[in-house]
């Protein structure tokens, strides 16, 4: 198996945590496309190809609505071209990208129809682009002089976790980017959905798609509890972007066990009586999202929300869990470190699992 961690989209930490975890042994260096929470994506990807030598660097996700296609591409392959062949494309709707500004995800039709353009733009420098009422054929002039680069393959992931978008990856994509995968049930229901839309479209597969799964692991220490004050500042940005997913509507509550569900339930009690008009709650919604907790929310980091959205346990259970998940056909994991404890984590992650899997 594979190991990824999300990069904060902040130009110096985009260069000194990409550093780190390809010093410690991590394959790829996830960055966040969220421009109302942290930097710009390709900014930062493009600092973190110039210092770095051969972790892959990768959209984890770029969001349909925040640039046209032929931008999304002309982007991606600008850092190919700085970092040749150590490139990935995530692509996805959009949740923060788009919930923080009180927008819903990309509509199913428009994301489809985008998820096409690019897969054509970074195949073949060229489709057909339908806009603004209008239908042309578009291409990538100056190729041979190398402002961008579509020689080196550009992988294409499709961010998915229902039966529709997941079709699309299979019908367009070069792997599936999802969340909280736990089970080799629920991946081979992944792969399934994956299936089916290749079928759908006439795509023959000659091998299941490559699999990747953002969530948080977490290995404990001998005594420590899901209360120990080092789990929850560990785990606690990543509990918290899950509650902050269910309430945006992104997942529902039946999705956590019934002890998690009583604290959600608080949870979104205290969402409703967010400061200002609840029309305008969604600009405090996802305050920390994936980086820190607020103080007000830390009550909501205990043990039965650690539980229900954490793959945690000491080493061997914990490698246990990631080895079954690999055998059920898991090809990586990208972590969410928080932003303090950063380096502390990854490091420890790395010794007790990466270095033993």
């Amino acid at each position: 198996m594979e190991f990824g961690t999300l990069i904060f989209t902040k130009p110096q930490r985009a260069i000194s945590d990409t550093r780190l975890i390809e010093e410690r042994g991590f394959t790829h260096a996830w960055f966040a496309d969220s421009q109302m929470i942290w930097g710009d994506v390709y900014a930062c990807m493009a600092l973190a190809a110039v210092n770095s030598r051969a972790i892959k660097l990768a959209t984890g996700i770029s969001v349909a609505s925040n640039r046209i296609p032929p931008v999304t591409v002309h982007s991606i392959a600008t850092i190919n071209e700085i970092a040749p062949g150590r490139v990935m494309l995530g692509f996805g709707t959009g949740h923060t990208g788009r919930r923080v500004m009180g927008l819903p995800p990309v509509k199913f039709a428009d994301f489809r129809e985008q998820v096409r353009v690019i897969r054509d733009l970074i195949k073949d420098g060229e489709a057909i682009y339908n806009t603004e009422g209008l239908s042309r054929k578009i291409r990538y002039l100056h190729r041979d002089r190398r402002f961008i680069n579509l020689e080196d393959a550009i992988p294409f992931y499709v961010a998915a976790n229902g039966p529709r978008t997941l079709g699309l990856a299979g019908e367009f994509g070069d792997g599936i980017i999802t969340t909280g995968v736990a089970t080799p049930e629920r991946l081979q229901a992944v792969f399934r959905h994956a299936e089916e839309g290749a079928h759908k479209a006439g795509r023959a597969l000659t091998r299941r798609l490559p699999c990747v799964s953002l969530t948080q692991v977490m290995v404990t220490r001998p005594g420590e509890t899901l209360d120990s004050p080092r789990v929850m500042q560990m785990v606690g940005p990543w509990v918290i972007t899950c509650l902050h997913a269910i309430a945006a509507g992104y997942a529902k509550p039946r999705s956590l066990p019934a002890d998690a569900r009583k604290v959600y339930e608080a949870y979104a009690d205290y969402i409703a009586n967010l400061p200002g008009p609840p029309a305008e709650h969604y600009l405090e919604l996802h305050n920390g999202h994936c980086t820190f907790v607020p103080e007000r929310e830390r009550r909501f980091v205990t043990p039965e929300t650690i539980r229900a959205t954490t793959l945690i346990g000491d080493r061997e259970q914990v490698i246990e869990q990631l080895k079954t998940l690999e055998r059920a056909g898991l090809d990586q994991i990208i972590l969410n470190p928080p932003m303090d404890g950063f380096e502390e984590y990854v490091t420890e992650f790395a010794h007790e699992v990466i270095e033993r899997m």
